[in-house]
């Protein structure tokens, strides 16, 4: 089949573009949020990490549901629709939190929303696309959404520069770009109407039956995810060193330019190279960010550490979806990216929640040492896969 010089097709661009306004939304509150919890509401860094380890665990547990429905019923669009409606909805209610009981039920439902759309969303987007250009193809989407959050980050910079304390009217303004996106999403994104003609039915069989090399990718996502501590560990801790709070959303920013201007041209690289090679490079990045965070390090190599930060997840997030829809069949695709995100999320609670406990009852550098070891074990994994004859490296 000749390469498609072109992979950027209708439903990938606008979902490129809902990703955009709907990250705009949402990165408006991320780089506050622990600090609305810890200095406003007077929530512990424990509790905070068992509040966004919890949420996190649920919507992944929705993100297997939505996966393997989509597949099932081949229909993708009605559960990207409610993924998008239900965060854009839900964030004006903050301004009423009073309490950690109260954000645990607000950050439950918000991320239910995630829970519902990721997997049917980058399934359709796979269908979407080309075979060959899935790395490409993922990277456009990483790099939209991304840009949504250098907007929104620019966005609650100029906010809080004039309007220094409104941080419970964010939750308000933040609404407006979540509606566009839930929109945009509703009009513009069409359902695959080949694939839902199809009259091939998905089994329990088939999700047994999964290729090898899934199976086996799942093994470094799993050691990988269960020391993955939350961004707000990374936020938290550049607070911890000096760095003034105004300087925050900055370095925060920083994170996302990083992450968006390299995510296309990582997805381009691992098309030719491989993704379980672009994978390890990522892993590197996160263990140098890891380790300058145990070294008690001056204030200005904290803009070093969310530089890599944002490399990372260039050279991860986009990249794992892109090896996951080149070795499981279409048919299966949501299911497949639905189970992989499903263990990173369950995991993300004793990662978060670890890492919390870590900080308070022994050190800082623990914490984030805990995260180094498991990130250097998954990196051996990836390698044993690289050069396992049974194992695709795309």
């Amino acid at each position: 089949m000749r390469k498609n010089k072109n992979p950027i097709r209708r439903n990938v661009f606008w979902m490129g573009v809902v990703s955009y306004f709907t990250d705009i939304s949402s990165e408006m509150l991320m780089p506050i949020l622990p600090i609305f919890f810890q200095d406003v509401l007077g929530i512990t860094k424990a509790f905070i990490g068992l509040i966004e380890g919890l949420a996190e665990s649920f919507s992944s547990f929705l993100k297997i549901v939505s996966g393997y429905l989509s597949d099932k019923f081949k229909r993708r669009k009605m559960f990207i629709i409610l993924g998008y409606a239900i965060p854009a909805f839900i964030k004006p209610l903050y301004i009423f939190a009073g309490s950690w009981g109260h954000v645990l039920f607000l950050r439950f439902v918000e991320r239910s929303g995630k829970g519902f759309r990721d997997p049917p969303r980058d399934a359709l987007i796979a269908a979407s696309s080309n075979k060959e250009n899935l790395g490409e193809v993922f990277g456009f989407q990483r790099m939209m959404d991304t840009f949504g959050a250098v907007t929104g980050v620019l966005l609650l910079s100029v906010i809080l520069y004039f309007l220094p304390n409104t941080l419970r009217a964010l939750f308000i303004i933040a609404f407006i770009p979540g509606l566009i996106s839930f929109v945009i999403a509703a009009t513009k994104v069409k359902e695959d109407r080949k694939k839902a003609k199809d009259g091939t039915k998905i089994s329990m069989n088939d999700v047994k039956n999964l290729p090898s090399a899934y199976k086996i990718f799942l093994i470094p996502t799993f050691i990988f995810a269960i020391g993955n501590m939350s961004y707000a560990f990374f936020i938290l801790r550049a607070e911890n060193l000096g760095l003034p709070i105004y300087f925050i959303p900055l370095v925060y920013l920083l994170y996302t330019i990083v992450y968006a201007v390299f995510a296309l041209p990582v997805g381009k690289l691992s098309d030719r190279i491989g993704s379980i090679p672009t994978l390890i490079i990522g892993n590197v990045f996160f263990l140098a960010a890891c380790v300058l965070f145990i070294m008690p390090i001056p204030v200005y190599l904290v803009w070093v550490v969310f530089a890599l930060y944002g490399l990372f997840f260039a050279f991860n997030v986009g990249i794992s979806k892109a090896y996951i829809t080149n070795v499981v069949p279409g048919k299966m695709h949501g299911t497949a990216i639905g189970v992989q995100n499903f263990i990173m999320g369950i995991c993300a609670f004793p990662a978060s929640f670890v890492a919390g406990y870590l900080w308070e009852t022994v050190s800082v550098e623990v914490a984030f040492g805990y995260s180094a070891a498991l990130t250097v074990l998954s990196m051996l994994v990836y390698v044993f896969m690289l050069f396992s004859p049974k194992v695709a490296a795309r």
